[in-house]
C-alpha cells in the first residue's frame, strides 16, 4: 500500500486530506510543519509528499529546499499545494525544486484523486 505524508498547518486540511487519501486506499499520515516533516522523511519511507507552501517557521518551499539537499530524502516525490498562485518569479524557484505537480487550494477532489491515481497508481 503507498504511503502519503500530508504537511500542512491548518488542522482541518490535514484531517480532510488524510480522510481523502485514505478514501482512496493509501495511508496517510499528516504533520504540522517541515522541520518535523523533514526528520519524519529521514525515518520513515514515503511514496509521495503532499506540502502545504504557505506555512509559519519554514515554508513548503524552504521545506522543500531541505529535503534536495539532503542525500537520503533528495528524491523524495513531492506535490506542492497552495491557495496562492505562484507568480513567475516563484514558479522558476518551484521548477528548480522539482516537485512533481501543483495543486491549488481548495482542492478539486476529482481533480485531486487523478493526480494521485497518477503518481501513485490505482
Amino acid at each position: 500500500m503507498a504511503k502519503v505524508l500530508i504537511i500542512d498547518d491548518e488542522y482541518d486540511i490535514l484531517e480532510s486530506m488524510q480522510m481523502l487519501v485514505e478514501s482512496m486506499g493509501y495511508e496517510a499520515e499528516t504533520i504540522d510543519n517541515g522541520k518535523k516533516a523533514i526528520s519524519m522523511l529521514k525515518k520513515s519511507k514515503y511514496d509521495l509528499v503532499l506540502l502545504d507552501i504557505l506555512m509559519p517557521k519554514i515554508s513548503g518551499i524552504e521545506t522543500l529546499k531541505k529535503i534536495r539537499e539532503d542525500s537520503k530524502i533528495k528524491d523524495q516525490k513531492v506535490i506542492f499545494l497552495s491557495v496562492v498562485s505562484p507568480s513567475r518569479n516563484g514558479k522558476g524557484i518551484i521548477k528548480k525544486l522539482k516537485p512533481l505537480d501543483y495543486i491549488e487550494k481548495p482542492i478539486n477532489n476529482k481533480t485531486f484523486k487523478t493526480k494521485l491515481k497518477k503518481y501513485l497508481g490505482a
